[in-house]
């Protein structure tokens, strides 16, 4: 038995549970989310200078090798004020859920280093619930996030998150199911972030074919147009399968190439025929939402599909964009899951994501 706790430790980390042992999160989360765990820096910059430098495009999102992406780091923090937080999209909604009063379980991958013990700590401190994997023969993961003129050019390097195990995860759905899943009658939301599907194309597969179902539902963020583009067929099985659908405007442009339709409308078309209900976010920034759906109300027929835009929370004060997205979905399921309407949730999200971008990193200002 001791052996067993042990193993447990360093797949899933201090607090999981086997055999009735406790672990953080006793009792099942209306929302669980998988994704990438990153130690964020966020570096505000004076000038283009250093992007010139790395010939890296503002505003643009990728992974890049661990040596340079430190460097880079290291590079922007002598010139600029650095600020480190955790991070990666999904953990950042947890945050925010917890922040406006919804916990949430987190599943993802660490390595066996300093970066991770740190995580843990702050985890620990601010009430985080995680089930994190432990990959001896990697490094925690990382990112170096550039603001400049209110415009984050965002770059990383997963590190242990790409070695999440699906056999791990699939021992701890039959054996402690009961610890974090709700009972398909009740509402429960499983969510993924588009980051997390390269290389873990299996897990998101077992996720989808074995917890969904119900009103155990899937939510899926679309993340980063090149996510999209190159993993274009398990992207689009998940669109398939969600019930919530969340990407901005290029994301969902970059899907619509990717699959050989001819605009957002037939895509989404796609997506809800033969009565599967859907909800479509699409964020437009400072434009607003549109939001396509064919949903009606709680456990009721497709009906027919509906386009309504929404207008964006005005922001007198636009800080740090980074978190926007993340947030936007945090307070949209934060709102769902008090059974609020459509149309509210669409409120309230936009509301949270008028304030976290106030911050610098994806915080909510404190009250």
């Amino acid at each position: 038995m001791e052996y067993l706790h042990y193993a447990y430790e360093k797949l899933f980390g201090a607090g999981s549970q086997i055999n009735g042992t406790q672990c953080s999160s006793h009792t099942p989360r209306k929302v669980i989310c998988f994704g990438n765990v990153l130690l964020d820096r966020i570096v505000k910059l004076e000038d283009p200078e250093l992007l010139k430098r790395y010939d890296l495009k503002m505003g643009s999102k990728g992974e890049m090798e661990l040596e340079k992406l430190n460097q880079l780091a290291l590079d922007a923090a002598n010139s600029s004020h650095c600020l480190t937080n955790p991070g990666g999209s999904a953990l950042n909604t947890v945050r925010i859920l917890k922040q406006l009063g919804t916990d949430a379980l987190f599943f993802g991958a660490v390595g066996a280093d300093k970066h991770a013990e740190q995580l843990r700590s702050i985890f620990e401190e601010r009430g985080i619930d995680a089930k994190l994997q432990t990959v001896d023969s990697s490094h925690t993961g990382q990112c170096v996030c550039l603001m400049y003129n209110d415009n984050p050019t965002l770059y990383a390097n997963i590190g242990a998150s790409a070695l999440y195990s699906l056999e791990p995860f699939k021992h701890a759905v039959i054996h402690e199911g009961e610890t974090f899943l709700r009972p398909v009658e009740r509402r429960q939301i499983v969510y993924i972030e588009g980051f997390f599907v390269p290389k873990r194309e299996e897990v998101c597969v077992y996720i989808m074919h074995h917890l969904i179902r119900e009103r155990r539902r899937m939510a899926l963020n679309l993340s980063a147009p090149y996510i999209v583009k190159n993993h274009t067929q398990t992207i689009m099985q998940l669109a398939l399968r969600a019930f919530f659908i969340f990407g901005n405007r290029q994301e969902f442009e970059e899907l619509v190439k990717a699959t050989g339709h001819t605009s957002i409308d037939e895509l989404a078309e796609k997506l809800l025929e033969g009565g599967n209900i859907k909800v479509i976010l699409i964020t437009n920034g400072s434009k607003g939402v549109q939001i396509i759906t064919n949903y009606v109300e709680e456990q009721s027929a497709a009906g027919p599909i509906i386009f309504e835009d929404y207008r964006a929370q005005q922001v007198d004060e636009l800080v740090d964009a980074t978190g926007a997205g993340d947030s936007f979905v945090a307070g949209f399921l934060h709102a769902w899951l008090e059974r609020r309407s459509l149309s509210e949730s669409i409120r309230i999200a936009t509301n949270v994501a008028a304030k976290v971008v106030t911050q610098v990193g994806c915080n909510l200002p404190q009250t």
